[in-house]
C-alpha cells in the first residue's frame, strides 16, 4: 500500500472500513457498469470519479452502510444520464473499445466486443433503459421514476433496444423473433433490484440469467471488470484523482452539493 493510500485509510478508519479499500474493491465493477450504460469512456470515468468523490465526502456515514457501492452507483447513474442527454444533442460517438483482461479467452473477448459494438449502435436513452432493465433488474416503473420518463417510453425503449441487440448478436433468425418477453422484459423473471442492491463484489454472483441477452450483458460486465482490475496503475491514479478533487473542494470553501442523493 502506498503512503498516500495509508493516509487515506487512516483518515477513514481501519483497513476493513477505510475508503481506499472500499474504492479498490468496488471501482472495477463500478466503471464496468458505467461503460455499459453510456459507452463513452471519458463520460464513464468522470461520472465514476464524481460518485466516489461524493462518497469520500460522506464516508463517515456511508461506511456503515451494508452496500455503500449501491449509493455510489446511484450517483453515477444520475451523472451519466445527464451527460448522455447532452451528448445525444451533440450526436458524438465513442468508438474506442477497452483492452481485454489478461485472462480472457478469445471467445470471451469476441463476445464482449460484439456486445459493446451492438450497444454502441443504440441511442443513449435506449442503451440506458436496456442496461438498467435487463442487467440491473430495475423495473420499468423504477427506471421511469429515476430518469423522469413515462413508463410507456421506458417499455418502448427496452423493446426496441432488445430487438437491436438480439439481431446484432445473432440471437434471432428473422424480424419477428426474439421477443418472447414482449414489452415486459425481466419484470416477471428477476425480482426488483436483484442485482442492483447487492454489494459490488457479489452482485453478479449466482446462476446464469434465464434471459440470453441478460447473460451476454453480464459476461461483458465481467470482461470489462477484469480489464479495469488488471490496471493497478489506473486504479492508483483514479483514487488519487478522487481524493485530490475532494481535498481541493474543501480547501476552496464549504461544500455546496449537500446530500441530495
Amino acid at each position: 500500500m502506498t503512503t498516500e493510500r495509508a493516509e487515506i485509510e487512516e483518515a477513514g478508519g481501519t483497513a476493513d472500513g477505510g475508503f481506499a479499500g472500499f474504492f479498490e474493491r468496488s471501482y472495477p465493477g463500478m466503471l464496468a457498469r458505467a461503460l455499459l450504460l453510456c459507452g463513452h469512456r471519458q463520460d464513464a470515468e468522470d461520472a465514476v470519479q464524481e460518485g466516489y468523490a461524493e462518497a469520500f465526502r460522506r464516508w463517515e456515514r456511508l461506511r456503515a452502510y451494508d452496500a455503500p457501492d449501491a449509493w455510489v452507483y446511484r450517483v453515477v447513474r444520475q451523472r451519466l444520464w445527464a451527460a448522455g442527454r447532452r451528448r445525444a444533442r451533440r450526436r458524438s460517438a465513442e468508438t474506442r473499445l477497452p483492452q481485454p483482461p489478461p485472462t480472457a479467452s478469445v471467445e470471451q473477448t469476441a463476445e464482449a466486443r460484439a456486445v459493446l459494438s451492438a450497444l454502441a449502435g443504440l441511442p443513449p436513452r435506449q442503451r440506458t433503459v436496456l442496461v438498467l432493465h435487463c442487467l440491473e433488474g430495475m423495473t420499468q416503473a423504477e427506471i421511469a421514476e429515476e430518469l423522469g420518463l413515462r413508463r410507456g417510453s421506458v417499455a418502448a425503449g427496452v423493446f426496441r433496444a432488445r430487438r437491436h441487440l438480439e439481431r446484432g448478436l445473432g440471437m434471432v433468425d428473422d424480424e419477428g423473433g426474439g421477443d418472447r418477453d414482449g414489452l415486459h422484459g425481466w419484470d416477471e423473471l428477476v425480482p426488483s433490484g436483484a442485482f442492483r442492491d447487492a454489494p459490488a463484489a457479489n452482485r453478479i454472483a449466482g446462476p446464469e440469467p434465464a434471459d440470453p441477452l441478460a447473460g451476454a450483458l453480464r459476461r461483458t460486465e465481467l470482461w470489462l471488470r477484469g480489464g479495469v482490475a488488471a490496471r493497478s496503475d489506473a486504479l492508483d491514479a483514479a483514487l488519487a484523482a478522487v481524493t485530490g478533487a475532494v481535498g481541493s473542494t474543501r480547501a476552496a470553501g464549504p461544500e455546496g452539493t449537500g446530500d441530495r442523493t
